[in-house]
Formats: C-alpha cells, structure tokens, sequence
C-alpha cells in the first residue's frame, strides 16, 4: 500500500530545501526548456557502404571501409537527445552492443551474444546547473571542423563543460569515477592536455551538437536563470 505522505501533489511546486537544485516547478513533472539538436556521426570519405544486416559486426571494425549496418545507424541517431530541462541536462549519447544470442551456437561461441544482430546501448546522464562541472560551457569544436570530418569522421560539433583551475591549466577531479586508476587520491589535479581516455575523473564533459554556438548560449542562460531562481551559490 501507497502512503499518502509519499505521494507527490502535481499542482504544487516539489521543493528541496536542502538542495534548491532539485526542486520543480511542477511537482509530479520535469519542464523541459529547450531540445538541442545532438549532431550526426560521419564516418568520413574512406566509407564507401553499409554492411549487410545480416553480416558479421565485426566486420564494421576490422574494416575501414564498411560502416555499421544502416538499421542500427538509424536507431543510435533516432535515441539522441539533448534536454535542457529548468534545473539540469539531460543527455543520450547512446552506443552500438551485440544484441543477446537466439541460439545455443552464440552462446557459447560469442559468450551470450549475437555474432551478426546489433541494438543500442543507452547511456543517460544528467547534470544538475550547481555541478561544478557547468563552471565553464565554451565552444570547442576543432579547427576545419568540416574538413576534418570529410577526411577522418566526426560527430558534428563540440560543446564543452569544465571546470578548471591555475589559469585553466588543470581540471578539477571528481572522485568515484569507474575505471579510473586515480579515484583513490584524495585531492584531483588532472592537466588539461591527459587525454579523456586515460582521466575519466577530471571535471569535464563533451557534447556533440548540431550547432555549437547556440547550444553555449541556451546552456548559459538556463544554467544562469536556474541559479537565480533558485537563489543558489555556486558550491
């Protein structure tokens, strides 16, 4: 049975008074603001087609010229998005996994999984605006964006989150982070040049955009608005 007290009031505001951040406005619903529009991942000009559906995925990584199949493209780019919602970011950037096996051949061969079916991996985050990692939201994309994405591939254009510190020099770090062989350290000091891969805990975050000097500019507002608002100091 469903206790009363525990049960939200849609008509009134849900308020958090030991974190202002999370409150809402409305209070059984999240108000979302804005959708930016996520950019589209290109492959670039040594792509020449599509896998077959049915082809083995390893195919799409062992050869340069064969992209994923068009299915599994569609649908990793159809689970994109970008909420700014009235307190925080709500983020899709989803990946591509082998589907679970239908036979007893691809469990024991491919451990649990489909040699040739792909679906999507969701990967969700959300930032809330009095994270430290909104201190910083800048225009990032590489130079000759288009170029570059023609030549190697690429997934539109960059917007970053950060927070850093000594001049911009270095990243603030954020314990707790999986797979990161330095969340044991108490303090975090990652240099901002230690690439992603490697530092996983440093304070920043990119999102690929459509168009990354509109995305800055809503981003910034919301994030501002929100904070006076709510009346909340940066922690």
């Amino acid at each position: 049975m469903i206790s009363r007290s525990n049960i939200v009031d849609g008509s009134k505001p849900y308020i958090v008074e030991d974190r202002p951040m999370i409150s809402r406005s409305s209070g059984d619903r999240v108000k979302i603001l804005h959708l930016i529009q996520p950019g589209k991942e290109e492959t670039g000009c040594l792509t020449c087609f599509y896998a077959p559906p049915s082809s083995p995925a390893i195919l799409s990584h062992l050869l340069p010229c064969i992209d994923y199949p068009e299915y599994i493209l569609r649908e990793v780019h159809s689970s994109q998005y970008i909420y700014i919602r009235e307190n925080s970011i709500e983020v899709n950037q989803p990946t591509i996994q082998p589907a679970r096996s239908q036979s007893v051949v691809g469990d024991v061969v491919c451990c649990g999984h489909s040699h040739t079916d792909l679906i999507v991996l969701d990967q969700v985050s959300v930032i809330y605006y009095d994270d430290f990692i909104m201190d910083e939201i800048r225009n990032d994309t590489r130079v000759c964006n288009a170029c570059q994405t023609f030549c190697c591939g690429g997934r539109g254009e960059e917007v970053r989150l950060e927070s850093t510190f000594c001049g911009g020099l270095c990243y603030r770090g954020r314990r707790g982070t999986r797979g990161c062989c330095c969340c044991c350290v108490p303090l975090l000091c990652i240099p901002v040049g230690c690439p992603e891969c490697c530092c996983p805990c440093a304070a920043r975050k990119t999102l690929y955009v459509e168009n990354a000097d509109a995305a800055v500019d809503i981003i910034q507002k919301a994030r501002d608005n929100a904070k006076i608002r709510l009346n909340v100091m940066d922690r």
